[in-house]
């Protein structure tokens, strides 16, 4: 019998974290969050940026109180975050600038002028990354054009958690799945694209060597281990340092052709494969070739997810209205099928800021039904959301040439039941829904493998499977969807 082993794992969000200690006892884990704190930033007239430094603190106070509760011995630390932003320092450690949030401005408009320096179809080509505005690369090229660009003082470019992990061990490297969000790897090789970063003009001394996922980069740092107490002993793991790749980890599947669905702030829908798939149909269909562990791909499409209704919530908030997520969907219920949606792809649902005015505004342009109701307004978004996941496993299966069987769904999402229902009558497959916290689960998966205290990533699912409740969705209402499957994509094509 395996003595019991700790691990520390930190889960950054784009609006919240956590420090959650993973317990591995008896061949099933248990999870304590020991910290949850926001992941602070700035929003101003000089851009809208991430206060890097006390999000450093909430990692401090994080191992702290691991370290009140567990003691200071640990088998192991993981970071994880979102992709694409990276903080910029110079020959001296020292940061070069706040690092940017991707929902910034600077990115507005510049894949255009990315495309006039490299073309659309190459940079598919070489990097097999869905187009978004705020991948890395056309931050980095919107960087480049600053009148002081940082990018010609700048020693190393490190993504969030790379950063992070550095401040925790004094290394710096490149987790290959968060590194593969930049839009400026080669899935083949799993190293950078040089090509593509000298066809840009970027300095080619910023980018760190890539590591794969489990990598053990070093220990704790002695002067961590004074502000916290925890022993210099413990090691610091690149785990899947994306959060969607951590996510995948923890999807438990038994056999079987799956695809996986990581639910949150965004929705990540897709497969996973051995080799990177860069077809004409993938590229037509946008999707990204993203790394996993054990040398695996992400073959997946992001979609707006929750962060609409997120940004209703919040406007709701500021006229007075303190509505939770429980009572928006009890609404959506009590007000029944929408029979309106939007194109979640829509730029202006990008962006923060009146999203309940920009649904209707969306509505209107369209010729649908539009109602100020936060029931209407919440069915709206959960219906479009369910079309969208209803699509993409279409297109999943067109571009890679497999039947998909069952989805299987992760994260915090999940916790929307009707949400739930949803997806399954739009799929018309088995949904199966669980573990709601995917990510920490499969960052400390990562850790386990990477410790030898488990074998492979197979096993890890089956270890999975036993410690956490999961929960299967039939279709039932497959009707409303197939009958109005025309009406919404004429929507995509803002035409209906």
């Amino acid at each position: 019998m395996l003595k019991e082993k700790k691990y520390i794992g930190f889960d950054l969000g784009a609006e919240s974290g956590r420090c959650t200690v993973a317990v591995f006892k008896d061949n099933k884990i248990t999870l304590t969050e020991v910290h949850r704190f926001v992941t602070h930033n700035v929003k101003y007239s000089g851009g809208f940026h991430w206060d890097i430094l006390a999000i450093y603190k909430e990692i401090i106070e994080g191992i702290s109180n691991a370290v009140k509760k567990y003691g200071p011995e640990f088998d192991g630390v993981g970071v994880d975050t979102w992709g694409v932003d990276y903080v910029l320092i110079d020959s001296e450690d020292r940061i070069l600038s706040y690092p940017y949030h991707y929902r910034d401005d600077r990115t507005d408009n510049i894949m255009d002028e990315a495309f006039n320096i490299v073309s659309k179809n190459e940079i598919y080509a070489l990097s097999g990354i869905q187009f978004a505005q705020f991948n890395t690369v056309f931050q980095l090229l919107a960087e480049s054009r600053r009148k002081l660009n940082l990018l010609t003082v700048a020693d190393k470019m490190l993504l969030m958690p790379d950063y992070l992990n550095f401040l925790l061990c004094g290394k710096k490297k490149a987790e290959y799945s968060i590194a593969s969000t930049t839009g400026l790897i080669d899935p083949v090789t799993r190293n950078w694209s040089w090509e593509l970063i000298d066809k840009f003009g970027f300095p080619r001394s910023i980018f760190p060597e890539v590591t794969e996922p489990g990598t053990k980069l070093g220990n704790i740092l002695p002067s961590i281990s004074q502000l916290t107490g925890i022993s210099s002993n413990v090691p610091v793991y690149a785990s899947a340092c994306h959060d969607t790749a951590s996510a995948v980890v923890s999807v438990p599947a038994d056999g079987g052709t799956w695809a996986f669905l990581s639910s949150g702030t965004w929705s990540l829908m897709g497969i996973e494969l051995k080799e990177p798939f860069r077809t004409e149909k993938a590229f037509a269909y946008n999707f990204t070739n993203e790394g996993g562990v054990e040398k695996t791909i992400r073959f997946l499409k992001n979609i707006l997810g929750f962060w609409p209704l997120q940004e209703c919530r919040r406007y709701w908030i500021d006229k007075g209205k303190e509505y939770t997520y429980p009572q928006l969907v009890q609404f959506a219920k009590e007000y029944g099928h929408a029979n309106a949606w939007v194109d979640l792809n829509d730029q202006r649902f990008l962006k923060a800021g009146h999203m309940p005015e920009k649904i209707t505004a969306y509505l209107k342009e369209t010729n649908q039904p539009v109602k100020d109701e936060p029931g209407f307004i919440t069915a709206v978004i959960l219906e479009s959301l369910a079309y969208s996941y209803r699509n993409t496993i279409k297109e999943i299966e067109d571009a890679a040439g497999v039947k998909i069987e069952k989805l299987h769904a992760v994260g915090g999402g999940i916790q929307n039941e009707l949400l739930n229902q949803y997806t399954a009558d739009a799929i018309g497959k088995p949904l199966y829904t669980g573990p709601v916290e995917g990510t920490i689960i499969g960052n400390a998966g990562v850790q386990l493998i990477a410790s030898g205290a488990v074998r492979n990533l197979a096993e890890w699912r089956k270890i999975v499977r036993v410690s956490f409740e999961i929960n299967q969705y039939e279709p039932a209402g497959s009707d409303y969807f197939n009958q109005n499957e025309s009406n919404f994509n004429k929507v995509l094509m803002n035409n209906l």
